[in-house]
């Protein structure tokens, strides 16, 4: 039987990595014969586009109506708040793209059955957050075979070369080793003046390939020879003997250990290899599939969905909890003298109203925050908890300050 799943994700708008990700594993979902559904605070091109093709996105809860999914894909802290607010018994499954940034940091809630990171970096982060063995899975990032099509062969010599990167500091270095290689090189991706969302159809026109992460996944399982770095350093040339330990690690920051320089790149270049390529783009075309990484998915969803629910005052006293611990300045708390214990193991709180007053003080006065952060995040805090008002949990909220009833009353 078909599921009906909530995906968020900060932003659809301008085709970066995990945009890219969620359209994708979208359109696996739908393929698969269950119901995508898609929260992002922030919509722009890329939701219109996919909009035309049929999927359902929405920038604020309230216009997804009656929806009822039976679990949600949570992905990027601040939309995955919203979501556990307003689907208080509907399973959730933390997915991570990143061991950086707070966006990215797994959350503490009893709600949330499941854990996956996309790699073994991303695996070892959570990991240390806290997140038990028993609860995290590992799904590599997969590629849409029908979009990316094989190439023709290889030349026997390369003669045109692709940068992708959202990055500036390796760029210099790549374009004098394509210089004095022969190459004609291109540049796409945010860190260069042009951008592309539809990389599938790039990529055939190219014989070498300078990108990490799921542009360098995308670009092997095209046919192209695959150079992994950017301006955070410098990995080597993708080879068959190398995929192994490369791709759990996502073609990533733990593999750029060098750092980018010219000479490094020529020598990536003179190693091209068209025989050996061919046997990366096999075996990736034959284990990266997106079909594969659905049905994963999929596996672990019924995995959350198959625990028992919780009830609703559980779920709205582990929601102010958490709040409280990842919306508000943790590091002033323990400065004041309040020792911090593991949130995995106290994530149920107490949910008093003295939470809420101290998230709405300390979002609205803490003088490190930037003024666009802080006016997001007080807007997310209201969506969270007017939507729990929504669901009849209000009786558990007790005795707020006038600044709490307030933040309440403008939601």
């Amino acid at each position: 039987m078909g599921l009906t799943v909530l995906l968020t994700n900060l932003f659809v708008a301008n085709y970066t990595g995990s945009e890219c990700v969620l359209e994708s594993l979208a359109d696996g979902l739908r393929a698969a014969g269950h119901r995508p559904v898609i929260y992002a605070p922030q919509l722009g091109p890329q939701a219109a586009r996919m909009a035309k093709r049929g999927h359902t996105l929405a920038d604020r809860v309230s216009l997804l109506g009656a929806l009822e999914p039976d679990v949600i894909h949570a992905q990027h802290q601040p939309p995955t708040l919203v979501a556990l607010a307003n689907w208080p018994h509907v399973p959730m499954v933390n997915v991570m793209h990143s061991a950086r940034g707070r966006a990215e940091a797994p959350l503490p809630h009893p709600q949330i059955r499941r854990f996956v990171a996309v790699d073994e970096t991303v695996a070892a982060s959570c990991r240390r957050a806290g997140v038990p063995a028993e609860r995290l899975r590992v799904i590599l990032n997969a590629v849409d075979m029908d979009r990316f099509r094989p190439r023709d062969a290889l030349p026997a010599r390369p003669r045109r070369a692709l940068l992708l990167t959202k990055n500036h500091d390796h760029q210099a270095a790549v374009r004098a080793a394509c210089r004095k290689a022969g190459l004609t090189l291109d540049a796409l991706g945010p860190g260069t003046p042009r951008v592309s969302h539809q990389l599938e159809r790039e990529l055939p026109r190219y014989d070498i390939v300078f990108a990490t992460a799921r542009m360098a996944l995308e670009a092997a399982a095209v046919g192209c020879a695959v150079v992994v770095a950017d301006g955070r350093g410098f990995a080597g040339l993708l080879t068959s003997t190398r995929l192994d330990t490369w791709r759990p690690l996502n073609f990533g920051a733990a593999l750029l250990t060098s750092p980018p320089t010219e000479d490094l790149f020529l020598a990536a270049i003179a190693a091209y290899d068209p025989v050996d390529t061919d046997r990366v783009t096999t075996r990736i075309r034959h284990e990266a599939g997106l079909e594969a990484a659905v049905a994963a998915y999929v596996g672990v969803y019924r995995e959350a969905i198959a625990e028992d629910p919780l009830s609703p005052r559980a779920s709205a006293l582990a929601l102010a909890a958490l709040l409280d611990e990842t919306q508000v300045n943790s590091a002033a708390r323990s400065a004041g003298g309040h020792g911090q214990e593991s949130d995995f193991d106290t994530v149920a709180g107490d949910g008093r109203a003295a939470i809420l007053q101290s998230l709405h003080r300390r979002l609205s006065e803490d003088a490190t925050m930037r003024p666009e952060a802080r006016a997001w995040l007080i807007a997310a805090a209201r969506d969270s908890l007017s939507a729990m008002l929504a669901r009849n949990v209000e009786q558990q909220l007790q005795a707020f300050d006038d600044t709490a009833a307030e933040l309440l009353r403008d939601a």
